[in-house]
């Protein structure tokens, strides 16, 4: 299967050492296409292609947003492909064949970095400032995901409504020791290409 997806993305920032700086989650977007593919030979309870492992691949736009005390947000656009094996616990049942859950990985690399600089006050009191540089912000991040998601036909055709959690591993800078995860709530509609 493959088709189009487009989610709403809620991201977090763990706090720099110098100082806090990150305020509450932003809102983003993501968009771009999904490919999946589900393993096993048709039962009684399910037709072919609908067993208990399936694999999915995607290739998408995300836009990560924070919320900060500094003189602006910061908002960060990634070319992103996360890669996911997926478990279908109930394969058997006939109401809930599509549900499955997912665990995998996303390989990310920044495409857009805003503002140019986040300056905030210093904590200590003294009318010193610490200035933060987007243009020092690595270009890469490897995040493990885990996610749930149902699966529902539309003729030969899926629909797909999806939730994931993206755990941030690498710190956006040396400079600025800050790891971003975010949360993602997504709606696919996957094309039949073939049967295997």
């Amino acid at each position: 299967y493959l088709g189009p997806k487009a989610g709403v993305t809620m991201t977090s920032m763990t706090q720099p050492d110098e100082c806090d700086l990150y305020d509450k989650f932003g809102i983003g977007f993501s968009g771009g296409l999904a490919m999946k593919a589900r393993f096993g030979k048709g039962t009684k309870w399910s037709s072919e292609g609908t067993g208990f492992v399936g694999v999915g691949l995607e290739l998408k736009y995300k836009q990560n947003n924070v919320k900060t005390i500094a003189n602006d947000d910061l908002k960060l656009g990634y070319f992103e492909v996360p890669v996911m094996l997926q478990l279908y616990p109930f394969a058997k049942s006939n109401v809930m064949n599509g549900f499955y859950i997912e665990l995998g990985g996303s390989f990310a690399g920044i495409m857009s970095k805003k503002p140019d600089e986040l300056t905030v006050n210093n904590p200590g009191g003294d009318y010193t400032y610490v200035t933060y540089h987007t243009g020092d912000l690595k270009g890469f991040d490897v995040r493990p995901l885990a996610g749930l998601g149902f699966s529902i036909p539309v003729g030969g055709d899926r629909f797909d409504i999806n939730g994931r959690y993206y755990l941030g591993t690498s710190e956006l800078a040396k400079n600025f020791p800050c790891k971003m995860n975010t949360v993602e709530v997504s709606l696919s509609y996957y094309f039949k290409l073939a049967r295997f």
